[in-house]
């Protein structure tokens, strides 16, 4: 669970041919349009915990979005990051990428940030408050209803499954048209999650992995009211997917949603690398999700299982990583979704 939002082609940019002129705004929020592109940030202000230890902050982000249209009256359908930080990657295209391939095919994006880099949405508040903002941003350009796909790596990916479950469960298709998720080795199930990064913190193999096993058990406990053993309601109310509850728990409301889990589970990297197994890796998470609702007759749910498809697999690079992801395969997933929902 990184906090970078992306990884390399994820969060590599688009749209050099595309000028923009940004505006300097004093702690305000300035927006900037040109051709086909939008964006809207107020500068970051403070400081976050991460710990009860005096040095265990992290700076907050920019807060605001960065809008991406393509060179067409409508596009056929919006797809939502929510991103950790600002997005700045547009100018210096990457023809792999994403969001080069969803603006081929007809695809907006639409790159969104709450200034905490660590956001889990965590409350309801907080989820309708994100889900009003993309719906005033759609408004404004005149998208409102447009259909719209989620999609995330990490707890990007969480953030996206959480947005699903709310506005489902809530039954609030008019607010946002939402008809498809894809999520990369993200965290779902976050009882497990507290006990892998349990786990992590006694064995003591890697200080990379134990300090994300701190700052994860922090948050969660901060703000699900204590540990699993003494809030495990609260847990099971947060997780997008629980294993041990019937149906998955809150996977239930995500019954008939299209939906892709991409992941690369090279047990090995891990095992050497960051003293872990099986249980400690999303893959758990993502198989017992999609197990879950294809039992539940979702035939639009899969699993995407890659081997040594990621970028830099022969220099030891991490499998969780965007770069397992077919960003034009994707693309043209979500469009399909997209069309197919319009009628079209």
């Amino acid at each position: 669970m990184g906090i970078r939002p992306r990884a390399a082609r994820f969060a590599a940019g688009i749209l050099s041919a595309w000028a923009i002129a940004v505006a300097a705004g004093a702690g305000r929020a300035t927006p900037v349009r040109a051709q086909g592109v939008e964006e809207s940030y107020r500068p970051a202000e403070g400081t976050l915990r991460i710990g009860t230890e005096p040095d265990r902050v992290i700076s907050a982000t920019a807060v605001g979005h960065t809008l991406l249209l393509p060179d067409r009256a409508r596009p056929t359908g919006i797809v939502v990051f929510f991103d950790a930080r600002r997005f700045e990657g547009w100018s210096e295209p990457e023809p792999g990428g994403f969001d080069r391939a969803a603006l081929d095919v007809g695809l907006g994006i639409l790159h969104l940030t709450t200034g905490d880099p660590l956001d889990f949405f965590f409350t309801d508040a907080r989820l309708d408050s994100v889900a009003e903002r993309i719906a005033s941003i759609l408004a404004a350009r005149d998208l409102a209803g447009i259909p719209v796909g989620f999609a995330g790596l990490s707890l990007g990916g969480t953030r996206a499954l959480r947005m699903a479950v709310h506005l489902r469960s809530r039954q609030e298709g008019a607010r946002l048209a939402l008809r498809g998720v894809a999520v990369v080795d993200a965290p779902l199930d976050f009882v497990r999650v507290w006990e892998s990064a349990t786990r992590t913190r006694r064995r003591d193999v890697s200080p990379v992995a134990v300090d994300e096993a701190r700052w994860v058990q922090y948050l969660l406990a901060s703000n699900l009211g204590g540990t699993p053993l003494a809030a495990r309601e609260a847990y099971v109310r947060y997780s997008p997917y629980t294993a041990t509850e019937p149906g998955g728990g809150n996977a239930r409301y995500l019954v008939g949603l299209p939906l892709l889990a991409y992941h690369e589970p090279d047990v090995d990297w891990w095992i050497e690398r960051r003293g872990k197994s099986y249980p400690d890796m999303n893959s758990v998470d993502l198989a017992g999700l999609v197990n879950e609702l294809r039992l539940a007759g979702s035939e639009e749910a899969r699993l995407v299982t890659t081997h040594a498809a990621r970028d830099g697999y022969d220099a030891g690079a991490s499998p969780h990583t965007w770069s397992i992801v077919d960003d034009r395969s994707l693309a043209i997933w979500f469009r399909d979704r997209f069309a197919k929902e319009s009628g079209r």
